[in-house]
């Protein structure tokens, strides 16, 4: 898929639109961002993001819920949504030909959901389901208790779903409430990837997403001291599932370059070190990663592994003796330029979708204020050194 520019503007009341417009695609991409998610409730409000994200889709004054999935699933295309700790968003995926089923859709949903009081009851029970799937999940599970060991007392700890009990206290006005915050035009993002004209899609976005304008006051609570830690949750279960690793920092430093590709040479591949290690060498486990995650004013690393009881002390032992080889200089420069050239694959093979591109561009735009190219993002990963992994 060729890559090609970005065009931005800005309408009147505040809302920012993101378009590329390939030479030659059939499919259709628009999605619909907010610059705020689950780390922005306040206390009480665990979820209140997440629960809005559903129910969006449980109907309007034009549409039932049956019908809003109807209508997008006879043009073959999708309708979609996930709520993240820093923004929500809601997205179409059709051919070009359907695009205004899908701007339809969209604009009917933000604008118009009715929060039904039988629906919300209903759709209470799915998402306390929804986290009762994650609490019966410890391979997921774990990846929630780890965050709020590294933000103790911070929304970047909470889990994206809340908890059971304020999920059960939310009520029709608490949703009205919440949306009339979030939908204000300065904090949502419309990003979309398809053929259509800058003059169609100007009119488009003014006659559906006409929100209010106003400015979102973001929460921005203190991070609390970091000490080192040990968690332990006790389930009777055959495994024990591990993560291990630290605070980093922010999605604007340029540090999460070199952290990229040390999470990758170390645990993000089958050929990682860790992989080799751990269960190729060692078969203590079969299944172990390291990934990373930023956000505006922090992040996180860990190394995650799921091992017998037996086999935990010799895993982690083994683990932390890796990272230890790197600190001392154990690492080549022919492994580095090998990482680095199965990092840029993959990223670049990551955006051979329209859903990709758009996501893309959004993110960029909410991240750093503006477009990362491709080659941008790889003339940064090249440059990665030797002396920036230790």
């Amino acid at each position: 898929m060729p890559s090609t520019s970005i065009h931005k503007f800005v309408l009147p009341n505040g809302l920012t639109v993101l378009h590329e417009k390939p030479d030659d695609s059939r499919a259709f991409c628009v999605g619909v961002w907010t610059r705020t998610g689950s780390r922005d409730e306040r206390s009480g409000e665990e979820g209140l993001c997440h629960f809005l994200e559903h129910m969006l889709f449980k109907g309007t004054p034009r549409r039932t819920a049956l019908d809003i999935s109807k209508e997008i699933e006879k043009t073959g295309g999708s309708l979609d949504a996930f709520t993240t700790k820093e923004t929500m968003c809601v997205y179409a995926h059709v051919l070009n030909d359907h695009r205004d089923v899908a701007f339809d859709l969209l604009g009917d949903m933000l604008n118009n959901a009715t929060f039904e009081p039988d629906h919300v009851e209903l759709e209470r029970q799915v998402v306390l389901e929804e986290i009762s799937d994650v609490m019966d999940a410890p391979d997921d599970l774990v990846h929630d208790l780890f965050a709020s060991a590294v933000f103790p007392t911070h929304p970047l700890g909470r889990p994206v779903l809340g908890y059971p009990e304020s999920v059960s206290s939310f009520t029709r006005e608490d949703l009205k409430r919440y949306s009339r915050g979030v939908f204000k035009a300065s904090n949502i993002i419309v990003a979309v990837y398809g053929r259509i004209s800058g003059r169609g899609l100007r009119k488009k976005c003014l006659e559906l997403f006409d929100f209010p304008a106003g400015n979102v006051r973001r929460r921005a609570p203190r991070l609390p001291r970091l000490a080192p830690t040990r968690k332990l949750v006790r389930r009777r279960l055959h495994h024990q599932y591990v993560c291990i690793g630290n605070r980093t920092f922010s999605y604007l430093e340029n540090r999460r370059f070199p952290l990229l590709v040390l999470t990758t040479l170390v645990g993000g591949s089958t050929s990682s070190r860790l992989f080799q290690r751990v269960r190729e060498e060692m078969g203590l486990t079969y299944s172990i990663f390291t990934y990373s995650d930023h956000s505006r004013d922090t992040g996180l690393m860990a190394t995650y592994m799921a091992v017998r009881p037996k086999n935990t002390k010799a895993a982690i032992g083994a683990v932390l003796s890796e990272y230890e080889k790197i600190r001392r200089g154990d690492l080549t420069r022919s492994e580095l330029e090998d990482t680095k050239e199965q990092l840029k694959g993959r990223i670049l093979l990551g955006l051979e979708t329209s859903t990709a591109r758009m996501m893309r561009a959004a993110r960029n735009e909410m991240y750093f204020g503006r477009q990362i190219t491709e080659k941008e993002l790889i003339r940064r990963i090249d440059k990665v050194s030797l002396e920036d992994i230790l």
